[in-house]
């Protein structure tokens, strides 16, 4: 993810867009494996992502026999700190209770519980940070960094051969935390055996954001007039053609010139979708509701057969989906400018 520009230009620095489906879990001596599982379906889901708000609805049926009680996880993507300045770490962190999560089940309130995950490379290494006495949460530990920095030379040494601390981003002649964390909301959920059961999230989505954009005619000046096609706009958001129009139209004059009275804000949110096949079969109906809030705002992700359905609102339907991958969705704002720059 591009970094938010950090001082007055800076609006938003929130490094870990919330969202995701529910998935079966099971617990390990260090943590939370989602599992496959084969005798429970996704009948339905409906989808519904904006800038403020996600909600989700789930039907589930259970084809056997007997209810199944299982450690059912609603996991949130990973926080990246590659490239995180130090004295940002905490801030590129967020406070999971200001999302604001509420579930549903049938209609009536159920309590989850929250689990962190530390991961290095994708592996989880919480049994180790427990050998060394080091919290899962470092940017909480007030103490932690400066323990960390008061190592031998040669505990240092073994420590950045095997991974867990890095000199990168670190202020000269110091180390930090290198691994990140992943973050579930919990429940254990009842399947009884033929009845449907509905399961409703809703919360407040995190946000990624920046003053600015690389959208813009001078960048793509190098490519032709076109966007690199390795970049993430291309291959994260699948900004295409008619996106550039839009634009073009709202950020530059009929001349040529830029117009002086807007600058374009981009916000970014994402969703992991894929733990939704973890459930027996493909999910037999799947909705997705994109809504940008503004007439005006741009919103760009990638997903065949999306069509526009309002001034504001996009949707797509499949049957039998199967999701091979996760939703990342690019708002850019225009914002107004009072005076000219």
């Amino acid at each position: 993810m591009r970094r938010a520009l950090i001082g007055s230009m800076a609006w938003a620095a929130l490094a870990a867009p919330a969202a995701a489906n529910d998935t079966q879990a099971s617990t390990t001596l260090g943590g939370l494996i989602f599992e496959q599982n084969d005798q429970i379906s996704m009948d339905s889901e409906e989808l519904y992502l904006s800038l403020d708000k996600v909600r989700v609805r789930y039907t589930y049926t259970n084809h056997g026999t007997r209810p199944v009680t299982l450690l059912v996880a609603f996991p949130l993507p990973d926080v990246p700190i590659e490239g995180t300045d130090p004295e940002w770490v905490e801030s590129s962190y967020p406070d999971w209770d200001t999302i604001d999560m509420k579930t549903l089940v049938d209609g009536k309130p159920v309590g989850l519980m929250r689990i962190d995950i530390a991961k290095l490379n994708g592996k989880d290494i919480d049994k180790r940070l427990k050998e060394l006495g080091w919290p899962v949460a470092h940017w909480a530990d007030p103490g932690f960094a400066a323990r960390l920095n008061a190592l031998s030379a040669d505990d240092k040494s073994e420590l950045l051969g095997e991974g867990l601390i890095t000199t990168e981003y670190a202020p000269e002649g110091e180390v930090r935390p290198a691994w990140t964390v992943s973050t579930s909301f919990v429940r254990t959920q009842t399947f009884p055996p033929g009845v449907p059961i509905t399961v409703e999230h809703s919360y407040v989505p995190m946000q990624g954001g920046t003053v600015g954009s690389g959208l813009g005619r001078d960048a793509r000046e190098a490519n032709g007039g076109r966007l690199d096609p390795e970049s993430e706009y291309i291959t994260k958001y699948c900004v295409d053609d008619a996106f550039l129009r839009g634009y073009d139209r709202k950020r530059y004059l009929p001349t040529g010139a830029e117009n002086e009275l807007v600058f374009p804000l981009e916000q970014w949110v994402g969703y992991a979708l894929r733990p939704g096949a973890n459930w027996k079969g493909p999910i037999k109906r799947f909705r997705l509701t994109v809504d940008k809030g503004e007439s005006e705002r741009l919103v760009s992700l990638c997903m065949d057969g999306i069509r526009k359905v309002s001034p504001t609102r996009f949707e797509v339907i499949k049957t039998d989906y199967e999701p091979t991958s996760d939703i990342d969705l690019l708002f850019v704002t225009f914002a107004p400018l009072e005076g000219g720059q």
